[in-house]
């Protein structure tokens, strides 16, 4: 691997490129750093759906394959898993062993996510800044609380912290009583050219006349589908006709799936899986929900606004970072009574609907994506 010496080396550290808001968001901050900085990612697991979608600017390697290149034979496929978690022990157990991997001494390196701050710690590059970047509620029952306790310890050990809203760092503060005097604040950007494009890909068809709410996101507790289908039964319930569809992936799915049939509601509540390409779907659709109960920086958010879409969404994270309440949508509280509240006045307030669609037409203004890929660069640079 050839570098250029007079260029400063920033390496990106990531688990995989597994669908998720994590990895479009790294995507869109590489696409848009300045040509001066040698840029490199290094994968845990070569393996994700976004694979494809990693920006040509940077240079890529990772420790070990992804599933995609395994043996469909599944003794095969089991032994290869194994020799996997050897190799990736081997890596834990000497990172010196990154040195020959990657070839180039680092002068940055970013954990993109908490996965990776451990690996940030234990470095073979002891001279290089360590950035952290922090995407999540601490709150988030993913996590077990020594566990929290450990990300924390680790992420104010590292030279500098980015949260990605102001709501991250002060759950931190009030929960923890932790302060972080090295840490900024660098909201999500949002490429609202590409979004648009993308939204006319292609024609899409809910097959109903019916108003339709869409939500994206992975399929787990914290995403709070259960009580979206809660609220859906609730209005249905009361003859107000709808659908909705989730595309998402993950544990709860046979549980949701199962709720979906005994409310009787097969017809109605869609689950899809998640696709590369859901602005079509955003665009195609009447409302946007998110019913999550944690969450840090919703990407879907500023995509819905985007795409202009009047918002239901829980107060979860740094929503109220990025919408108003009563202008761009409604925000509520956890609860699927209240989610359902504010789905119903999306569906009869037809006048107040109007208002917020015209609003919703330039709220895309607000997210300041220069300034954001300035901070970045900045930061980077000095």
């Amino acid at each position: 691997m050839t570098t250029d010496i007079n260029k400063r080396k920033i390496l990106f550290r990531l688990r995989s490129m597994e669908t998720g808001g994590v990895q479009k968001v790294l995507c869109d901050i590489i696409k848009n750093l300045p040509s001066d900085l040698d840029l490199y990612l290094l994968l845990n697991l070569k393996q994700g759906e976004m694979l494809p979608l990693i920006p040509d600017n940077i240079k890529v390697f990772s420790l070990v394959e992804g599933r995609e290149n395994f043996s469909k034979n599944p003794l095969v496929n089991k032994l290869q898993l194994v020799f996997r978690r050897l190799k990736l022990e081997l890596y834990h157990l000497f990172p010196s062993l990154i040195k020959n991997k990657i070839g180039f001494v680092p002068d940055v390196e970013i954990a993109f996510t908490s996965s990776e701050y451990k690996a940030l710690l234990e470095s073979p590059f002891k001279k290089s800044k360590k950035i952290g970047w922090f995407h999540v509620d601490i709150r988030d029952a993913a996590f077990i609380e020594q566990t929290k306790l450990t990300i924390i310890d680790q992420l104010k050990r590292l030279d500098l912290s980015v949260f990605v809203s102001q709501q991250t760092r002060n759950i931190i503060k009030e929960v923890y009583h932790v302060e972080f005097p090295k840490s900024m604040i660098i909201y999500n950007p949002f490429e609202f050219n590409v979004i648009r494009e993308k939204a006319h890909a292609f024609e899409v068809d809910f097959k109903t006349s019916a108003p339709v709410f869409i939500s994206l996101g992975r399929l787990i507790p914290r995403k709070g589908n259960k009580i979206l289908v809660e609220a859906h039964k609730k209005l249905i319930d009361k003859g107000l006709r709808h659908s909705i569809w989730v595309f998402g992936n993950g544990q709860e799915k046979e549980m949701l799936t199962d709720l979906i049939k005994e409310y009787q509601l097969e017809d109605s509540f869609i689950i899809h899986e998640p696709v590369i390409n859901p602005y079509p779907y955003i665009k195609k659709a009447d409302f946007y929900v998110l019913p999550s109960k944690s969450e840090a920086y919703p990407l879907v958010i500023g995509e819905a606004l985007t795409l202009g879409k009047p918002i239901v969404s829980t107060d979860a994270g740094g929503v109220k970072e990025m919408m108003d309440h009563e202008v761009n949508g409604l925000i509520v509280d956890y609860d699927a009574d209240q989610l359902a509240e504010g789905m119903e006045r999306l569906l009869t307030d037809h006048e107040w609907v109007e208002k917020i669609k015209e609003n919703n037409k330039t709220a895309y203004l607000r997210f300041e994506n220069e300034k954001i890929y300035s901070q970045i660069t900045e930061i980077l640079k000095n």
